[in-house]
C-alpha cells in the first residue's frame, strides 16, 4: 500500500510539477488557442446534447401513441401501425440506433488522432441530421432500421469527444458540477423529446417530431463546422493538424496505420483497472436506464391508464417527471463530489450509495397502487438513480491518461450500450409479450425484474471505490503532449514498451502491476 502511494506521488510531481503549474499552465494555453470562452463552450455542448438527447424522446414517444397492428386493430395506429413493427420490433429499432452508436463511438475515437476532435464533432452532427430526415421520411420499417443506425453514427462523435472538452476548460474546483450541468441535458433532452413528441404527434404525426428536430440540429452542425477548431488536451498535433493543410505523407500514414494504432491504445486502455471496474458497474446502470428511456412512459399509461387517461397526457406528466428528476439528481451527483472532495473514491462511493437507493424507491414506486404515491416514490428513484451521471464520467475521464480520454469515452460508451441498452428493450419487449397480452400486473412485475440490476451495478461501484484508493488520479497529469509537439497524434511517440512520451514509465507505475 506504501509503495501504491510513492508511486503515485511520483508520477503526478514527474508528470506537472504541481497543480499550479501542470494543469493550471495546460487549460491557460488551451483557453488562449480556443475561439470559444469556457461557459460560451459549455453552453455549445449543452444545447448540442439537448437536441441530440430529444431523437431519444421522440422515438419514446412514439411507443406510447403507437398500437401495433392486430386483428382487433388491422391498420394500427402511429409509427407501429405505419411500420407494421410490433412490440420487439420496435425495441429493436433501439438496438438499430445503438448499433450506429457502437460502430461510430471507437472510430471517431481513433480519428480523434489525426483530425481536430472539434471538427469531428461537426461531421458526426451532419450525419445526425441526415438520419432525422430519414426517419421522417422511412417509407417501411427497413429503412427505418437503417436511419436509426445512421442517427447512431453521427451522435457517436459528440458522446465520445464533447466530455473531454469539458473536462479541460472547466474551473478545477467545479469541474464535477460543470460535467454534472452537460449531463443533465441528457435527461432533460429525453424528457423534452417525450413532451415534444406527444404535443407534435397528435397534430402533426408521428413523422414530424423527427422532422423538426433535424431543423433544429443543423444549425449546430453548420455553426460548428465553421468555427476556428478547438483544441483537446493531448492531443496538441491532431489539433494543429486541422486548421491546416494535412501533408500528404501525413495522410498516407493515417490511412496505412490508424487501425494499428487504434488496437495499441485499446490494449492500453485495458490495462487501467479502475477504469474496467467503472465500466462494468456502468453497464449494469445503462441497462436499467435503457429500458426505462424506452419503455417507460407507456408502462406508466398501462399500469395508470384510469388516471392518465391519454398517452398524451402520458408523455406530458412522465416526460414532466423525467425533467425534474434528471436536473436535480444530476447537479445533486455534481454538487455533492464537489463539496465533500473530488476525489476517484468519493465519486464512486457516491456512485454506489445512489444506485442503491434509487433501486429501493424505484422497486416500492411499481407496488404502489395509488398513482400519488407511485409519482412520489418514482420521481426520487429516478432522482438517485440519476445522481450518477456526473460522478462516473468524471472518474471514466480521471482514470486514464489525458490523451485516452476520447477513446475511454467513446469505448465506455460502446461497452455501456452493448452490455447495457442494446439487449434490454428488446428482452423487455420479449417478457412482456410471452404470455400474451400484456396485463397491468405484467408491466409491474417486468419493471421490477429489470430494476434490479441497480444492485448488482451499486456492488460493482463500491468494489471500485475500493480499487480507487491506489489509482493514480490523471487530473494532475499534464500530457507530455501540452508540453512539446509530438502530441498523442501518432505512432511515432507511442512506442510498445510502456513508455509515454516525456519517459516516464505508464505501465511500470499504474498501480495494478506494482508489486
Amino acid at each position: 500500500g506504501t509503495l501504491h502511494m510513492v508511486e503515485r506521488d511520483a508520477y503526478a510531481r514527474a508528470m506537472d510539477g504541481g497543480d499550479a503549474e501542470g494543469g493550471g499552465a495546460a487549460r491557460s494555453r488551451n483557453q488562449s488557442q480556443s475561439a470559444l470562452a469556457p461557459a460560451k463552450l459549455l453552453a455549445l455542448f449543452c444545447a448540442t446534447s439537448i437536441v441530440v438527447y430529444t431523437d431519444r424522446g421522440i422515438i419514446s414517444s412514439a411507443a406510447v401513441s403507437g398500437v401495433p397492428r392486430s386483428i382487433d386493430v388491422p391498420r394500427g395506429s402511429g409509427l407501429q401501425g405505419a411500420l407494421d413493427a410490433s412490440y420487439s420490433a420496435y425495441g429493436a429499432l433501439t438496438a438499430a440506433f445503438m448499433i450506429g452508436l457502437l460502430c461510430g463511438c471507437p472510430t471517431f475515437s481513433a480519428l480523434a488522432r489525426d483530425v481536430n476532435p472539434f471538427r469531428l464533432i461537426s461531421y458526426g452532427l451532419m450525419l445526425y441530421v441526415i438520419g432525422e430526415v430519414g426517419c421522417a421520411v422511412a417509407p417501411s420499417y427497413w429503412f427505418m432500421f437503417a436511419c436509426r443506425c445512421l442517427v447512431g453514427v453521427g451522435e457517436a462523435s459528440f458522446v465520445s469527444l464533447a466530455a473531454p472538452f469539458i473536462d479541460d476548460y472547466a474551473p478545477p474546483a467545479r469541474k464535477t458540477l460543470w460535467l454534472a450541468t452537460f449531463y443533465l441535458c441528457v435527461p432533460f433532452g429525453v424528457a423534452f423529446g417525450i413532451l415534444f413528441g406527444g404535443a407534435v404527434a397528435p397534430a402533426l404525426g408521428w413523422r414530424a417530431p423527427f422532422a423538426l428536430n433535424a431543423c433544429c440540429a443543423a444549425p449546430i452542425a453548420a455553426y460548428c463546422f465553421s468555427s476556428p477548431p478547438v483544441r483537446m488536451r493531448g492531443l496538441v498535433a491532431s489539433s494543429s493538424r486541422a486548421s491546416s493543410p494535412a501533408p500528404p505523407h501525413a495522410m498516407s500514414r493515417s490511412a496505412s496505420t490508424i487501425l494499428g494504432a487504434f488496437i495499441k491504445d485499446c490494449r492500453k486502455l485495458a490495462q487501467f483497472k479502475l477504469y474496467a471496474y467503472v465500466a462494468c458497474g456502468y453497464s449494469f446502470y445503462t441497462a436499467v436506464i435503457g429500458v426505462y428511456a424506452v419503455w417507460g412512459p407507456k408502462a406508466g399509461y398501462a399500469i395508470f391508464s384510469n388516471e392518465l387517461s391519454s398517452p398524451t397526457n402520458a408523455d406530458m406528466v412522465l416526460g414532466g417527471v423525467t425533467v425534474l428528476s434528471g436536473i436535480l439528481g444530476t447537479l445533486f451527483g455534481g454538487f455533492v463530489v464537489d463539496t465533500f472532495g473530488s476525489t476517484l473514491p468519493n465519486a464512486l462511493r457516491t456512485c454506489a450509495c445512489a444506485a442503491f437507493a434509487g433501486f429501493i424507491f424505484l422497486e416500492i414506486a411499481f407496488r404502489c397502487s395509488s398513482f400519488g404515491m407511485f409519482l412520489l416514490f418514482f420521481i426520487a428513484g429516478e432522482m438517485f438513480a440519476f445522481v450518477l451521471q456526473a460522478p462516473i464520467n468524471a472518474v471514466v475521464l480521471w482514470s486514464v491518461e489525458p490523451r485516452l480520454r476520447p477513446l475511454a469515452c467513446g469505448m465506455t460508451t460502446v461497452i455501456i450500450h452493448l452490455f447495457g441498452d442494446v439487449p434490454t428493450p428488446p428482452l423487455f419487449g420479449h417478457f412482456l409479450e410471452r404470455r400474451g397480452s400484456p396485463t397491468p400486473e405484467r408491466w409491474r412485475a417486468v419493471c421490477a425484474g429489470f430494476t434490479s440490476l441497480l444492485v448488482v451495478s451499486a456492488c460493482i461501484l463500491g468494489g471500485a471505490s475500493v480499487v480507487a484508493k491506489t489509482a493514480v488520479d490523471y487530473r494532475r497529469v499534464d500530457d507530455a503532449a501540452d508540453d512539446d509537439d509530438g502530441g498523442g497524434g501518432g505512432d511515432d511517440n507511442d512506442d510498445d514498451d510502456g513508455m509515454s512520451d516525456s519517459g516516464i514509465d505508464h505501465a511500470r507505475l499504474m498501480p495494478q502491476y506494482s508489486l
